[in-house]
C-alpha cells in the first residue's frame, strides 16, 4: 500500500465517515450546532487538555521547547495571515475567520496518527505534547482572534482568560509538577470527557457541511490552505532553528505543524458568530489537499 493511500484510508477516511454520519443523523433528528459546540467548548475540549498534559511521559524541558516552537510559529503565522487579510481589506469578521484557519493545525485526529505512522513511538510522544501545546496556544490565540471580530482589542486580550482551556492546562502542569496521583473520581471522568472531544468536533463539522458548496471567497480559501499546508511547515522549521531543536523531534514538529486546519476552528467560529461557512470550507479544502502535501513533506524529511 502506497503512502498516499495509507494516509487516506487510515486517517482522512475515518474522520470523514464520522463527520458525514454525525451530520446526517443530526440533520435527520433536528440537532442544532450551538448546544454541541457549547459542550465541546466548555467541557469536552478542556478535559482533553487536562487529560493529555497530565499523563504525558516527556520531560518538562522537552515540553517547554516544543511549547516555545508552537508559540513562535503561532506568532509568525498571525503576522503573515494578518498581512494577507490587511492587503485584501477583509472586514473584522472575515479577518478573524481567515487568521483562525491559518493559525490552528489539526494536531489531534490527523496529527497524532500521521506522526505515529511516519516516525513511530517518538512521533507519537512528540505529537501528544504538540496536541496539548497547540490546543492551549492556538486555541487561546484563536479565542483572542475571534473576539477581535467586534473590534474591542481589550476584550480580545481578556477573552482567553474567560474560558476553561488555559485553566485546564495550568491545572495539569501543577499536577505533574507536584507529582500528585489523582483519585479515580478525577481521572476517570477527565479521560471519559477527553475521549468524547474529537468525535463531538467531527459531528459539529458534519452538521455544518450543508452550506459549503460555493465559490465565494475562493482566493482567500486558497490562501488559507496554502498558509496552513505550505507556509506553516516553513515557519515551524524557522522556529526550531531559533529554539535549537533538531533531529527527529524537529521533523515531527514540522510534519504535525503542516496539518490542515483544525476541526476545532468550526467550534470557535460558531461560538463567536464568525463566517462559519468559510471556516468549514477551509477545514475541508485543507484536509483534502493535505493528502498530497503531507505525503511529499514526509518523503522529504525521511
Amino acid at each position: 500500500m502506497g503512502p498516499v493511500l495509507s494516509v487516506f484510508l487510515e486517517v482522512i477516511l475515518p474522520v470523514a465517515v464520522v463527520a458525514v454520519l454525525g451530520g446526517a443523523v443530526g440533520r435527520w433528528r433536528g440537532v442544532t450546532v450551538p448546544p454541541l459546540s457549547a459542550l465541546s467548548f466548555y467541557l469536552f475540549s478542556p478535559a482533553l487538555v487536562f487529560d493529555s498534559l497530565s499523563t504525558t511521559d516527556l520531560s518538562f524541558r522537552e515540553g517547554a521547547e516544543i511549547f516555545a516552537v508552537i508559540a513562535l510559529t503561532t506568532l509568525g503565522l498571525l503576522a503573515l495571515a494578518g498581512g494577507w487579510a490587511g492587503g485584501r481589506r477583509l472586514d473584522r469578521n472575515g479577518r478573524a475567520a481567515f487568521l483562525l484557519t491559518v493559525v490552528a493545525p489539526n494536531a489531534g485526529n490527523m496529527g497524532l496518527p500521521v506522526a505515529a505512522l511516519a516516525f513511530g513511538q517518538v512521533g507519537q510522544e512528540v505529537g501528544v505534547v504538540h496536541l496539548v501545546g497547540s490546543t492551549l496556544i492556538a486555541n487561546t490565540a484563536g479565542i483572542a482572534v475571534a473576539s477581535m471580530a467586534d473590534g474591542d482589542l481589550r476584550r480580545a486580550l481578556r477573552a482567553p482568560f474567560s474560558y476553561p482551556f488555559l485553566y485546564a492546562g495550568v491545572a495539569a502542569v501543577l499536577v505533574r509538577a507536584a507529582d500528585v496521583e489523582l483519585p479515580t473520581v478525577v481521572t476517570a471522568p477527565a479521560a471519559s470527557l477527553a475521549g468524547a472531544a474529537i468525535p463531538i468536533m467531527l459531528v459539529v463539522l458534519g452538521l455544518q457541511l450543508k452550506n459549503v458548496a460555493t465559490t465565494e471567497g475562493a482566493l482567500d480559501l486558497g490562501a488559507s490552505a496554502a498558509g496552513r499546508l505550505l507556509v506553516a511547515p516553513l515557519v515551524v522549521w524557522a522556529s526550531t532553528m531559533v529554539i535549537g531543536l533538531d533531529g527527529l523531534e524537529r521533523d515531527v514538529l514540522i510534519v504535525v505543524g503542516a496539518m490542515p486546519t483544525a476541526v476545532f476552528t468550526t467550534i470557535i467560529a460558531a461560538e463567536f458568530k464568525l463566517t462559519s461557512d468559510f471556516v468549514t470550507r477551509a477545514v475541508i479544502t485543507s484536509t483534502l489537499a493535505s493528502i498530497a502535501t503531507l505525503t511529499g513533506l514526509i518523503t522529504l524529511l525521511r
